[in-house]
């Protein structure tokens, strides 16, 4: 569409448009017939979807149909036809995008987090509380708590590395799993801190 003279279009452009102006519905048929095919395999190529091809081409003939006064061809029907479509197709996909942007952000405020992700950070998070509770323990208890929480050592390694005796690794780990019981539990982490901690002590 442009305000420039219609005497630069071709003189069977410039009747054609005369006659969809008079609402010459045989033209605009045959007008229709045309160019519909050419039309709609641009905008499929463009949009790659057949119902959006086919109404970006129904929308650009009505428009024509509908603002017939409105209209002045500058060049040639033909490729103002076809810069009409490939301008319908491109904001198409740009609207397209922003939908498909809108709906992901939509769908990530709406869904829950992911229960396994959950699990996984509140695992995390108890892991950091038991790490701070064992710096809290005396020293040569601390150490045999990461050798067996960290080192994965079992209770006779430890013994012989540390050169003492079985029984006092297990008094350590027994100590320090009630100390822990004790710290974890003013943070509600108890449970979970049980679960930890046993499986280090029952090896």
């Amino acid at each position: 569409m442009t305000n420039e003279p219609m005497n630069a279009a071709p003189d069977d452009d410039v009747l054609l448009m005369n006659a969809i102006r008079n609402k010459d519905k045989k033209v605009f048929e045959t007008f229709y017939k045309k160019y519909y095919r050419q039309l709609f395999v641009l905008a499929y190529r463009y949009v790659g979807n057949t119902e959006a091809a086919e109404e970006i081409v129904h929308d650009l003939f009505i428009n024509i149909w509908n603002k017939a006064s409105q209209f002045n061809i500058q060049y040639s029907m033909k490729s103002y036809l076809f810069r009409s479509i490939v301008n319908a197709s491109l904001n198409f996909l740009k609207k397209e995008k922003n939908e498909a942007a809108k709906q992901r952000g939509y769908i990530n405020l709406q869904q829950p987090e992911d229960p396994e992700e959950d699990r996984q950070k509140e695992e995390e998070l108890l892991l950091k509380k038991l790490e701070e509770a064992l710096e809290l323990l005396p020293p040569k208890c601390k150490e045999v708590m990461y050798l067996s929480r960290f080192g994965k050592l079992k209770q006779q390694e430890i013994a012989d590395q540390m050169n003492i005796s079985l029984k006092t690794v297990k008094n350590h780990l027994t100590y320090g799993f009630q100390k822990l019981r004790l710290e974890l539990g003013k943070s509600g982490a108890i449970l979970m801190s049980i679960f930890l901690l046993l499986k280090m002590i029952l090896r």
